[in-house]
């Protein structure tokens, strides 16, 4: 018998704007349940998540990114005009996992890679702040939170300027799709930009292939593309897949966090004081955000047999959505869990997951994070709310962040 609780669950609805009373109240009540909306047992403290993430053998991560409602039919098929959809890094485990993540790695984690990107992340925040500094407030979301992490994801994977709008669109309207509740119409439209990013991928992994040039791109069709011949049609698939779903988590997830850690901020304004006063507090904020407003809330995993998580059986073949938002502010595992702090020593959290999934990319978005609040500490220290309005947030089940956020500088 499915309860009140359980039943009452809306992550796309009634709990968009705000999970986290929700969430507050499952942790005492029933930590572990199952929601008939989106077909899956939800686990929301933190040693359960964590017991499941570290069980990658009983809990797989094949379809971690699935949809929660099926795609309209004309979205279908409009979406196989592009390429067929392989498993990437995410979506797929043991032997696969590692060899799709490990060019990945060797890329983000070559001696001195993160730490080289900081610069050119400074000089395009710095370029970002000059053309609005002067109009004394506006939305910071499209003219710095957003631009940022797209700009410097494109020059890592080695993308042309020309093309940055296609994978912009493309990509942000990849995570759209099955995660967001659209019109027919706003889901067609979304697949076109899906596939309009995929054959463009597609055009830069051929060119790569035979002339790379020490980007991102290139690195992974060497990587995962056997041979010197032209692109098999399986190759081109799997490059094409782990390219775009990769770059966007690349730019739209550390668009989250910037836009999360400037609208708590200014929600906080002694603690946006304390940033400017004391810049050596940036890095720990940075985590104090990452914990507090988790720029992917969850995630999905399926049970490859039955388990026993929080003394609640999870069947065999049954989804679990793991709730990276929800345990992050367990009160059994951070003392005064619901406040934002600063100033809070920094412990371990869900923001970027855990185990063998940790995410590639979680140092290079806290890099940019860092500058970021670092150049906006220096130049924009008056920042402030500029209506007494909540930001609108994201309506999705895998990311989340500000849509907007209006400010006064």
């Amino acid at each position: 018998m499915v309860s009140d609780l359980a039943e009452s669950y809306d992550p796309l609805g009634a709990h968009a704007e705000d999970p986290y009373p929700f969430y507050a109240e499952a942790r005492s009540r029933e930590p572990v349940f199952y929601s008939p909306r989106i077909d899956a047992w939800v686990v929301t403290r933190f040693a359960d998540v964590e017991a499941v993430l570290k069980d990658w053998a009983g809990f797989s991560s094949a379809d971690s990114l699935r949809p929660i409602r099926p795609l309209y039919p004309a979205t279908v098929t409009v979406l196989a005009e592009g390429f067929p959809q392989r498993p990437d890094h995410v979506t797929s485990d043991g032997e696969a996992h590692r060899r799709l993540r490990s060019p990945y790695t060797r890329h983000l984690t070559a001696p001195g890679r993160v730490k080289g990107l900081e610069p050119s992340v400074r000089t395009l925040a710095e370029t970002l702040v000059d053309g609005f500094a002067g109009a004394g407030g506006g939305d910071v979301i499209p003219r710095f939170a957003k631009p940022l992490p797209l700009r410097t994801a494109a020059a890592m994977f080695g993308f042309a300027p020309e093309d940055v709008p296609t994978v912009r669109d493309g990509s942000e309207s990849s995570f759209r799709l099955g995660s967001v509740d659209l019109t027919e119409a706003d889901e067609v439209a979304a697949a076109r930009a899906v596939v309009a990013f995929e054959r463009l991928v597609a055009r830069y992994a051929h060119r790569r292939r035979t002339a790379p040039n020490g980007d991102l791109i290139s690195d992974v069709t060497a990587a995962l593309a056997d041979g010197d011949g032209p692109l098999t049609p399986d190759q081109e698939a799997e490059l094409v897949t782990t390219v775009t779903s990769t770059f966007g988590a690349a730019h739209i997830t550390t668009a989250d966090l910037i836009g999360s850690a400037l609208n708590l901020l200014a929600a906080h304004p002694d603690q946006w004081r304390s940033l400017c006063r004391r810049p050596e507090l940036i890095a720990g904020a940075v985590e104090e955000v990452l914990r507090f407003e988790a720029p992917i809330p969850t995630m999905f995993r399926r049970a490859t047999r039955a388990a026993v998580i929080g003394g609640v059986e999870i069947p065999q073949g049954a989804d679990v959505l793991v709730v990276f938002a929800s345990a992050n502010r367990d009160e059994e595992r951070y003392p005064d869990a619901g406040r934002f702090d600063v100033t809070r020593k920094p412990a371990r959290h869900f923001a970027f997951g855990a185990g063998v999934h940790t995410c590639v990319g979680a140092a290079p978005a806290r890099a940019q994070a860092r500058v970021a609040l670092q150049v906006l500490t220096e130049r924009l220290p008056g920042l402030s709310p500029a209506s007494g309005s909540a930001a609108p947030i994201r309506r999705s089940i895998n990311v989340r962040g500000p849509l907007s956020l209006e400010l006064s500088w």
